[in-house]
Protein backbone atom coordinates (compact mmCIF):
# COMPACT_ATOMS: atom_id res chain seq x y z
CA UNK A 1 0.00 0.00 0.00
CA UNK A 2 1.43 3.59 -0.83
CA UNK A 3 1.96 5.89 1.90
CA UNK A 4 2.78 9.31 1.46
CA UNK A 5 2.90 12.21 4.01
CA UNK A 6 0.55 15.13 4.48
CA UNK A 7 2.98 17.29 4.02
CA UNK A 8 4.14 15.73 0.55
CA UNK A 9 0.95 16.19 -0.45
CA UNK A 10 0.38 19.48 0.14
CA UNK A 11 3.42 20.51 -1.78
CA UNK A 12 2.34 18.52 -4.44
CA UNK A 13 -0.72 19.70 -5.07
CA UNK A 14 0.38 23.62 -4.19
CA UNK A 15 -1.82 23.44 -0.67
CA UNK A 16 -0.75 24.71 3.06
CA UNK A 17 -0.09 21.55 5.18
CA UNK A 18 -2.63 22.27 8.59
CA UNK A 19 -1.58 20.30 11.36
CA UNK A 20 0.74 17.52 11.56
CA UNK A 21 2.63 17.28 8.42
CA UNK A 22 4.45 13.95 8.73
CA UNK A 23 0.79 12.14 9.01
CA UNK A 24 0.99 9.30 7.09
CA UNK A 25 -1.64 9.23 4.13
CA UNK A 26 -2.35 5.58 2.55
CA UNK A 27 -5.36 6.77 0.26
CA UNK A 28 -8.12 9.23 -1.16
CA UNK A 29 -11.40 9.14 0.22
CA UNK A 30 -14.79 10.73 -0.03
CA UNK A 31 -17.14 12.44 2.74
CA UNK A 32 -19.37 9.54 2.05
CA UNK A 33 -16.56 7.09 3.35
CA UNK A 34 -14.05 9.23 5.35
CA UNK A 35 -11.62 7.03 6.80
CA UNK A 36 -8.61 7.38 9.17
CA UNK A 37 -5.96 7.42 6.99
CA UNK A 38 -6.87 8.50 3.97
CA UNK A 39 -7.08 11.96 3.06
CA UNK A 40 -11.00 13.30 2.79
CA UNK A 41 -11.34 15.11 -0.17
CA UNK A 42 -13.84 17.84 0.52
CA UNK A 43 -15.21 20.52 -1.78
CA UNK A 44 -18.65 21.26 -0.02
CA UNK A 45 -18.39 23.16 2.83
CA UNK A 46 -21.61 22.06 3.98
CA UNK A 47 -20.32 18.51 4.93
CA UNK A 48 -17.62 19.70 7.10
CA UNK A 49 -19.32 18.91 10.02
CA UNK A 50 -20.23 15.30 9.16
CA UNK A 51 -16.55 14.05 9.10
CA UNK A 52 -14.67 13.36 12.53
CA UNK A 53 -12.16 15.65 13.50
CA UNK A 54 -9.56 12.23 13.35
CA UNK A 55 -9.46 12.06 9.83
CA UNK A 56 -7.95 14.87 7.58
CA UNK A 57 -9.12 16.56 4.50
CA UNK A 58 -8.07 18.66 1.58
CA UNK A 59 -10.30 21.62 1.59
CA UNK A 60 -10.50 25.10 0.47
CA UNK A 61 -8.91 28.12 1.94
CA UNK A 62 -9.86 28.81 5.96
CA UNK A 63 -12.04 25.68 6.41
CA UNK A 64 -9.52 23.39 8.19
CA UNK A 65 -9.32 24.19 11.63
CA UNK A 66 -8.62 21.68 14.70
CA UNK A 67 -7.56 19.11 12.81
CA UNK A 68 -5.04 17.82 10.29
CA UNK A 69 -5.28 18.79 6.43
CA UNK A 70 -4.57 20.63 3.55
CA UNK A 71 -5.83 24.00 2.83
CA UNK A 72 -6.09 25.36 -1.00
CA UNK A 73 -7.69 26.94 -3.77
CA UNK A 74 -9.52 24.28 -5.52
CA UNK A 75 -9.63 20.82 -3.74
CA UNK A 76 -11.32 18.82 -6.45
CA UNK A 77 -8.64 19.92 -9.24
CA UNK A 78 -6.15 18.20 -6.99
CA UNK A 79 -7.46 15.21 -7.16
CA UNK A 80 -5.93 14.93 -10.82
CA UNK A 81 -2.81 15.14 -8.94
CA UNK A 82 -3.38 13.33 -5.94
CA UNK A 83 -5.05 9.40 -7.09
CA UNK A 84 -2.58 8.36 -9.42
CA UNK A 85 -0.24 7.89 -6.50
CA UNK A 86 -2.57 5.25 -4.74
CA UNK A 87 -3.43 3.67 -8.13
CA UNK A 88 -3.23 -0.21 -7.35
CA UNK A 89 -2.63 -0.84 -11.38
CA UNK A 90 0.60 -0.72 -12.58
CA UNK A 91 1.45 -0.85 -16.48
CA UNK A 92 2.34 -4.21 -17.75
CA UNK A 93 5.59 -5.60 -18.00
CA UNK A 94 7.45 -5.19 -21.23
CA UNK A 95 7.59 -7.85 -23.77
CA UNK A 96 4.76 -10.29 -26.16
CA UNK A 97 3.22 -12.89 -24.25
CA UNK A 98 4.20 -16.23 -25.56
CA UNK A 99 0.46 -16.52 -27.13
CA UNK A 100 0.25 -13.53 -29.08
CA UNK A 101 0.52 -13.44 -32.49
CA UNK A 102 3.18 -11.00 -33.74
CA UNK A 103 3.65 -10.60 -37.80
CA UNK A 104 7.14 -10.21 -38.69
CA UNK A 105 6.07 -7.64 -40.91
CA UNK A 106 4.95 -5.40 -38.55
CA UNK A 107 6.30 -2.89 -36.66
CA UNK A 108 7.50 -2.63 -32.86
CA UNK A 109 8.66 0.01 -31.21
CA UNK A 110 10.97 -0.02 -27.70
CA UNK A 111 9.10 -1.27 -24.01
CA UNK A 112 6.07 -2.39 -25.98
CA UNK A 113 3.69 -4.52 -23.82
CA UNK A 114 1.47 -7.32 -26.06
CA UNK A 115 -0.27 -8.99 -24.11
CA UNK A 116 -1.98 -12.47 -24.04
CA UNK A 117 -3.70 -13.47 -27.52
CA UNK A 118 -3.08 -10.36 -29.05
CA UNK A 119 -2.83 -10.44 -33.28
CA UNK A 120 -0.34 -7.33 -34.63
CA UNK A 121 -0.97 -7.83 -38.38
CA UNK A 122 1.32 -7.33 -41.15
CA UNK A 123 2.60 -3.83 -41.72
CA UNK A 124 0.95 -2.83 -38.98
CA UNK A 125 3.22 -0.28 -36.38
CA UNK A 126 3.49 0.00 -32.40
CA UNK A 127 5.12 3.36 -31.46
CA UNK A 128 7.27 3.49 -28.11
CA UNK A 129 5.82 1.96 -24.92
CA UNK A 130 2.49 0.55 -26.29
CA UNK A 131 0.22 -1.12 -24.38
CA UNK A 132 -1.70 -4.11 -25.62
CA UNK A 133 -3.98 -5.65 -23.38
CA UNK A 134 -5.44 -9.22 -23.58
CA UNK A 135 -7.03 -9.83 -26.91
CA UNK A 136 -6.13 -7.03 -28.74
CA UNK A 137 -6.36 -7.07 -32.50
CA UNK A 138 -4.72 -4.85 -34.59
CA UNK A 139 -5.39 -4.63 -38.07
CA UNK A 140 -2.83 -4.55 -41.29
CA UNK A 141 -1.35 -1.58 -41.73
CA UNK A 142 -2.61 0.35 -38.33
CA UNK A 143 -0.74 2.30 -36.46
CA UNK A 144 -0.62 3.12 -32.87
CA UNK A 145 1.35 6.05 -31.64
CA UNK A 146 3.74 6.41 -28.44
CA UNK A 147 2.30 5.77 -24.81
CA UNK A 148 -1.11 4.77 -26.05
CA UNK A 149 -2.87 2.16 -23.89
CA UNK A 150 -5.66 -0.11 -25.36
CA UNK A 151 -7.11 -1.99 -23.20
CA UNK A 152 -8.84 -6.09 -23.39
CA UNK A 153 -10.84 -7.22 -26.62
CA UNK A 154 -10.67 -4.07 -28.49
CA UNK A 155 -10.39 -3.90 -32.09
CA UNK A 156 -8.38 -1.88 -34.45
CA UNK A 157 -8.93 -2.69 -38.12
CA UNK A 158 -6.80 -2.08 -41.51
CA UNK A 159 -5.19 1.44 -41.92
CA UNK A 160 -6.26 2.70 -38.93
CA UNK A 161 -3.91 5.45 -37.09
CA UNK A 162 -4.29 6.10 -33.47
CA UNK A 163 -2.36 9.07 -32.12
CA UNK A 164 0.29 9.11 -29.68
CA UNK A 165 -1.17 8.73 -25.53
CA UNK A 166 -4.44 7.39 -26.82
CA UNK A 167 -6.33 5.03 -24.03
CA UNK A 168 -8.98 3.08 -25.73
CA UNK A 169 -10.83 0.69 -23.52
CA UNK A 170 -12.27 -2.37 -23.72
CA UNK A 171 -14.70 -3.86 -25.61
CA UNK A 172 -14.25 -0.73 -28.73
CA UNK A 173 -14.36 -1.13 -32.25
CA UNK A 174 -12.29 1.02 -34.48
CA UNK A 175 -12.56 1.24 -38.06
CA UNK A 176 -15.39 -1.06 -38.97
CA UNK A 177 -17.22 -0.27 -42.11
CA UNK A 178 -19.55 2.37 -42.40
CA UNK A 179 -23.24 1.78 -42.10
CA UNK A 180 -23.63 2.21 -45.84
CA UNK A 181 -26.44 0.54 -48.33
CA UNK A 182 -28.55 1.27 -51.17
CA UNK A 183 -31.81 0.17 -52.15
CA UNK A 184 -32.18 -2.02 -54.62
CA UNK A 185 -35.51 -2.08 -56.89
CA UNK A 186 -37.69 -4.55 -56.21
CA UNK A 187 -36.11 -5.06 -52.56
CA UNK A 188 -33.11 -6.12 -50.52
CA UNK A 189 -30.30 -3.82 -50.06
CA UNK A 190 -26.23 -3.37 -51.90
CA UNK A 191 -23.43 -2.75 -49.34
CA UNK A 192 -21.38 0.46 -50.49
CA UNK A 193 -17.56 -0.56 -50.09
CA UNK A 194 -16.15 1.34 -47.32
CA UNK A 195 -12.34 2.10 -48.49
CA UNK A 196 -11.83 5.10 -46.01
CA UNK A 197 -10.01 5.01 -42.90
CA UNK A 198 -10.47 6.34 -38.99
CA UNK A 199 -7.91 8.36 -37.63
CA UNK A 200 -7.63 8.97 -33.58
CA UNK A 201 -5.67 12.13 -32.92
CA UNK A 202 -3.55 12.46 -29.93
CA UNK A 203 -4.46 12.17 -26.01
CA UNK A 204 -8.07 10.87 -27.29
CA UNK A 205 -9.77 8.86 -24.65
CA UNK A 206 -12.76 6.40 -26.36
CA UNK A 207 -14.81 4.34 -23.55
CA UNK A 208 -15.88 0.97 -23.61
CA UNK A 209 -17.79 -0.90 -26.21
CA UNK A 210 -17.68 2.32 -28.57
CA UNK A 211 -17.54 2.13 -31.88
CA UNK A 212 -15.77 4.71 -34.33
CA UNK A 213 -16.71 3.57 -38.42
CA UNK A 214 -14.32 3.56 -41.61
CA UNK A 215 -14.95 6.37 -43.70
CA UNK A 216 -16.85 5.45 -46.65
CA UNK A 217 -13.77 7.22 -48.55
CA UNK A 218 -11.33 9.99 -46.69
CA UNK A 219 -11.15 9.82 -42.99
CA UNK A 220 -13.15 9.57 -40.05
CA UNK A 221 -11.56 11.69 -37.53
CA UNK A 222 -11.85 11.95 -33.93
CA UNK A 223 -10.14 15.42 -32.99
CA UNK A 224 -7.13 16.00 -30.37
CA UNK A 225 -7.72 15.33 -26.71
CA UNK A 226 -11.57 14.63 -27.51
CA UNK A 227 -12.97 12.06 -24.65
CA UNK A 228 -15.84 9.68 -25.30
CA UNK A 229 -17.93 7.84 -22.67
CA UNK A 230 -19.08 4.16 -22.89
CA UNK A 231 -21.18 2.99 -26.17
CA UNK A 232 -20.41 5.86 -27.85
CA UNK A 233 -21.47 5.63 -31.71
CA UNK A 234 -19.54 7.65 -34.31
CA UNK A 235 -20.75 6.98 -37.84
CA UNK A 236 -18.49 7.24 -41.12
CA UNK A 237 -17.26 10.34 -42.48
CA UNK A 238 -17.33 12.20 -39.02
CA UNK A 239 -15.51 14.72 -38.08
CA UNK A 240 -15.19 15.41 -34.11
CA UNK A 241 -13.32 18.47 -33.48
CA UNK A 242 -11.05 18.90 -30.81
CA UNK A 243 -11.27 18.71 -27.24
CA UNK A 244 -14.87 18.01 -27.78
CA UNK A 245 -16.79 15.57 -24.91
CA UNK A 246 -19.64 12.64 -25.82
CA UNK A 247 -20.78 11.48 -22.62
CA UNK A 248 -22.33 7.58 -22.80
CA UNK A 249 -24.83 6.60 -25.40
CA UNK A 250 -24.34 9.69 -27.65
CA UNK A 251 -24.86 8.49 -31.24
CA UNK A 252 -23.76 10.52 -34.67
CA UNK A 253 -24.96 9.28 -38.02
CA UNK A 254 -22.96 9.75 -40.67
CA UNK A 255 -20.89 13.16 -41.78
CA UNK A 256 -21.13 14.67 -38.40
CA UNK A 257 -19.10 17.85 -37.80
CA UNK A 258 -18.40 19.49 -35.11
CA UNK A 259 -16.35 22.52 -33.77
CA UNK A 260 -13.72 22.45 -30.84
CA UNK A 261 -15.21 22.03 -27.52
CA UNK A 262 -18.48 20.42 -28.96
CA UNK A 263 -19.98 18.33 -25.69
CA UNK A 264 -23.00 16.03 -26.08
CA UNK A 265 -25.13 14.81 -23.24
CA UNK A 266 -26.06 11.28 -22.54
CA UNK A 267 -28.33 9.71 -24.98
CA UNK A 268 -28.21 12.45 -27.60
CA UNK A 269 -28.67 11.54 -31.56
CA UNK A 270 -27.56 13.67 -34.21
CA UNK A 271 -28.86 13.46 -37.56
CA UNK A 272 -26.61 12.50 -40.87
CA UNK A 273 -24.72 15.80 -42.31
CA UNK A 274 -25.29 18.38 -39.51
CA UNK A 275 -22.51 20.65 -38.64
CA UNK A 276 -22.09 21.76 -35.25
CA UNK A 277 -20.08 24.83 -34.96
CA UNK A 278 -17.41 25.30 -31.84
CA UNK A 279 -18.16 25.32 -27.70
CA UNK A 280 -21.45 23.77 -28.59
CA UNK A 281 -23.66 22.13 -25.65
CA UNK A 282 -26.39 19.49 -25.88
CA UNK A 283 -28.12 18.21 -23.55
CA UNK A 284 -28.98 14.54 -22.63
CA UNK A 285 -31.53 13.15 -24.29
CA UNK A 286 -31.64 15.67 -27.53
CA UNK A 287 -32.36 14.85 -30.95
CA UNK A 288 -30.06 17.59 -33.42
CA UNK A 289 -31.69 17.60 -36.83
CA UNK A 290 -30.75 20.71 -37.76
CA UNK A 291 -26.89 22.79 -37.98
CA UNK A 292 -26.07 24.76 -34.77
CA UNK A 293 -24.51 27.73 -34.80
CA UNK A 294 -21.05 28.77 -32.53
CA UNK A 295 -21.19 28.67 -28.65
CA UNK A 296 -25.34 27.95 -28.42
CA UNK A 297 -26.82 25.29 -25.74
CA UNK A 298 -29.82 23.16 -27.15
CA UNK A 299 -31.86 20.63 -26.05
CA UNK A 300 -34.93 18.78 -26.24
CA UNK A 301 -36.04 17.14 -29.78
CA UNK A 302 -36.20 18.41 -32.34
CA UNK A 303 -33.19 20.40 -30.64
CA UNK A 304 -33.49 24.03 -30.23
CA UNK A 305 -31.84 26.75 -28.18
CA UNK A 306 -32.20 25.62 -24.07
CA UNK A 307 -33.86 28.98 -23.36
CA UNK A 308 -36.54 28.32 -26.22
CA UNK A 309 -36.93 24.34 -25.45
CA UNK A 310 -37.71 25.27 -21.51
CA UNK A 311 -40.44 28.08 -22.33
CA UNK A 312 -41.66 24.84 -24.63
CA UNK A 313 -41.84 22.52 -21.84
CA UNK A 314 -43.42 24.83 -19.36
CA UNK A 315 -46.03 25.44 -21.71
CA UNK A 316 -46.62 21.63 -22.08
CA UNK A 317 -46.92 20.96 -18.35
CA UNK A 318 -49.49 23.95 -18.43
CA UNK A 319 -51.79 22.23 -21.25
CA UNK A 320 -53.82 20.08 -18.77
CA UNK A 321 -55.00 23.18 -16.85
CA UNK A 322 -56.11 24.51 -20.26
CA UNK A 323 -58.09 22.13 -21.07
CA UNK A 324 -59.84 21.40 -17.50
CA UNK A 325 -60.39 24.99 -17.89
CA UNK A 326 -62.00 24.69 -21.14
CA UNK A 327 -64.34 21.97 -20.53
CA UNK A 328 -65.42 24.27 -17.05
CA UNK A 329 -66.47 26.89 -19.36
CA UNK A 330 -68.12 24.81 -21.80
CA UNK A 331 -70.00 23.43 -19.01
CA UNK A 332 -71.02 26.25 -17.82
CA UNK A 333 -71.89 27.91 -21.25
CA UNK A 334 -73.81 24.97 -21.94
CA UNK A 335 -75.66 25.35 -17.95
CA UNK A 336 -75.91 29.42 -19.05
CA UNK A 337 -77.90 27.89 -22.42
Amino acid sequence: MPEITLEYAAKLVGGDAIGDGGRIIRGISSPDDPQDDMLCVVWDKSVLDTIPQSVSIMSGKGTISGRDGIELTHPRASLVKLLPLFDPRRRAASGIHPSAFVDEGSTIGRDCAIGPNCVVSEGAVLGDRVVLQANVFIGENASVGNDTVIEASTAVQDYTEIGAGVIIHSGASIGCDGFGFLPIPGGGWEKIPQIGVVVIEDDVEIGPNCTVDRATFGATRIGRGTKLGACVHVAHNCDIGPDSMMVGFVALGGSVRTGRGFLAGGMTGIADHVKIGGNVTVASRAGVTKDIKDGLTVSGFPAREHAEEKRFQASLRRVRDYDERIKNLEKRAGSAG
